[in-house]
């Protein structure tokens, strides 16, 4: 299996090479090509309760593709919903990664890709849902962005804020807890800045350089509504 992140930027993709009877889990609605060889099934990635929390409590689609080689070798190109760019991160056993609902693209290998739950307070209020995408065991995940896929290493005892609408991924056993965008609840508010996530070190962290949420919004201003209710 040979996988690379092609036209890097606002219009990656992901192109894969399987050898026979190799496959990847990739998001429902992913795939941009394939050959001849490659088979197209929909799944339950890790049996029904397990996507039933994806989809429900965790925002993640409820069917998986798996993309297999049946017929020989072959090829397939997915890619994300949204304009942005994509990263391919190694899982290992002593390496495991968290990401939010929505930004899991594809597993390859021998990833296991399961939903936590986290605490009310942070699934509430961390943007990410009350379960967030688990993936451990050996392999690599592809997470994808809106905008630019920015990492950003943590030092050990150092703190990062990230915006809940900016943030993708992070190292499974780093520490977060949820805190104000500004010093206080009245300048939060006043200044625009939500609720935002703070980790502490050390590990990595991944976050988008466009939020969804506010694109959305600014997208809605230019909409015509009729009756005063909005056709979104």
């Amino acid at each position: 299996m040979r996988y690379e992140v092609i036209h890097p930027g606002s219009n990656a993709l992901v192109q894969v090479h399987l050898d026979p009877y190799e496959h990847i889990q990739a998001q429902a609605g992913a795939m941009v090509s394939r050959s001849e060889a490659i088979q197209v099934i929909g799944t339950l990635t890790g049996g029904m309760w397990r996507s039933f929390k994806r989809s429900a409590l965790g925002g993640e689609s409820l069917f998986f593709q798996e993309l297999k080689a049946e017929n020989g070798a072959g090829e397939v190109m997915i890619a994300p919903a949204v304009p942005g760019d994509i990263k391919v991160l190694p899982v290992t056993g002593g390496q495991d990664y968290y990401v939010k609902n929505g930004s899991l693209l594809a597993s390859f290998e021998n990833v296991t890709i399961d939903t936590k739950m986290q605490k009310i307070s942070r699934g509430l209020f961390s943007g990410a849902g009350l379960f967030v995408i688990h993936a451990t065991g050996t392999g690599s995940i592809a997470v994808s962005a809106f905008g630019a896929l920015i990492e950003v290493p943590v030092p050990a005892g150092q703190k990062y804020v990230v915006d809940n609408g900016h943030l993708v991924a992070w190292y499974g056993d780093m520490e977060y807890r949820i805190v104000r965008g500004g010093k206080s609840w009245i300048s939060s508010v006043t200044s625009g800045e939500g609720l935002a996530c703070e980790f502490t070190g050390p590990g990595k962290i991944w976050m988008q350089s466009r939020n969804p949420e506010a694109f959305g919004a600014w997208i809605k201003t230019f909409v015509p509504t009729g009756g005063g209710v909005s056709i979104f």
